[in-house]
């Protein structure tokens, strides 16, 4: 399967907001609004920054998430088209050595750093940081609960982002099901994937649950995103239409697309939230069962479809292409699992370790960097090895008999 430098440079960039997000959670909460500290000018206040101008892009962590979601829809489906898919045991192991390997390395690192560092409630943090990150001692138990990937709370303390490759995983494993559902019988597909998504999310608004607090709920919570990942397959199908829809555009629609990529990306999430504090208000919707239904799909749908617009223009517009063929974008694409995997880890270890010898905006500012070569290390040494298991394990020839099929004679040679 040929590798899309622009997709990857695109996963890239989304790791790296992530990172900038989840520091900028960890300032206290005076530091994210817009009128503290009184000591700075109102423009130069990182909640100013961070919310009222374009660098509101640096923290749209919740939305690049669901950029994974459609973005790993349209890579999957491409590994399964045309005659690529090597049947389900091999793609299951392709997807457990790229993906759960990786993660339960990092989460026994992350409990031998916890053992180092021995956390305490901190000082002029956040109180997010100081509630969920590293918030239980890492017993065996615990630890087990991380690698089972049950997906509640605190069984996502070691490494927080881990929510999401929950998700990941569990969707991997019926990936192909749904691939070849929505694509061979769509509007039966699509049926099944409303079937599964509306009750899911039904039952999560009714509980009043926006992280999984059961397992149960954990399930509904991986179903809630099914249509995410189908929106990558439907991207993916369409991909001829839509590039000839490209190529018959003028010039300035190219760049009103563009605009409403990054423009749509920057703003559903902050719409999404005002849709929800506004609907309970509205007569029709007044049940909060039903506000909490209507504003996670209309947060879907915003973000899902700003997200399928931006793997749309890295693909086909020639100018993403050339900024996303950038080295350095290729390397950050190169090492975005191991970055968005390890980032929490190193995040927590530097604030707990450092916080008594410098102030934390000086500590987060060598968060970055550090986050980036503990990614390069970890892709070097984690993530490499485990893909190249996988791929060893997926070609080891197969111990029981193949019953051969005949195939019809290629009549073009």
């Amino acid at each position: 399967m040929r590798r899309s430098i622009q997709l990857d440079s695109v996963r890239g960039v989304a790791a790296f907001i992530v990172l900038i997000y989840h520091c900028s959670l960890t300032m206290p909460a005076s530091w994210q609004s817009a009128d503290q500290p009184a000591s700075l000018p109102r423009y130069l206040r990182p909640g100013f920054l961070l919310h009222y101008t374009p660098l509101h892009l640096l923290v749209l962590g919740p939305a690049c998430v669901l950029l994974f979601f459609v973005l790993s829809g349209y890579v999957l489906a491409l590994s399964l088209s045309g005659g690529r898919f090597g049947g389900y045991g091999r793609f299951v192991i392709r997807r457990i050595c790229r993906i759960y390997i990786p993660f339960a390395v990092v989460i026994m690192l992350s409990a031998l750093a916890w053992r180092i560092v021995q956390p305490t409630s901190l000082p002029d943090v956040s109180a997010w940081f100081n509630a969920e990150q590293w918030s239980e001692f890492p017993s065996a138990m615990l630890l087990l609960g991380h690698l089972a990937m049950v997906g509640t709370p605190p069984l996502q303390s070691l490494d927080p982002p881990m929510w999401s490759l929950v998700v990941e995983m569990r969707i991997s494993l019926i990936f192909p099901l749904l691939y070849f559902a929505v694509t061979r019988h769509r509007a039966a597909g699509l049926a099944v994937v409303a079937a599964l998504y509306l009750p899911a999310c039904l039952i999560l608004s009714q509980r009043g649950e926006t992280m999984p607090q059961s397992f149960s709920s954990s399930i509904c919570g991986t179903l809630a995103y099914l249509p995410v990942f189908t929106a990558g397959i439907m991207l993916y199908e369409k991909r001829e239409m839509l590039h000839g829809l490209y190529q018959s555009m003028s010039v300035a629609r190219r760049c009103a697309a563009a605009l409403f990529a990054i423009l749509g990306f920057a703003l559903a999430h902050r719409a999404a939230l005002w849709l929800t504090a506004a609907l309970p208000s509205v007569p029709f919707v007044r049940p909060q069962v039903l506000a909490g239904l209507v504003s996670v799909m209309f947060w879907q749908v915003m973000v899902g479809g700003a997200a399928a617009a931006i793997i749309f223009m890295a693909l086909y517009s020639d100018v993403c292409r050339r900024v996303l063929a950038a080295r350095p974008l290729q390397w950050l694409g190169t090492v975005s699992y191991s970055l968005y995997l390890t980032h929490m880890v190193v995040l927590m270890a530097a604030v707990h370790a450092l916080h008594a010898y410098l102030p934390l905006p000086a500590i987060l500012g060598l968060v970055i960097p550090l986050a980036l070569a503990v990614a390069a290390l970890s892709y070097r040494w984690i993530e490499e090895p485990s893909i190249a298991l996988g791929r060893r394990l997926a070609r080891a020839p197969r111990r029981t008999p193949v019953i051969a099929v005949p195939q019809a004679p290629n009549m073009s040679k």
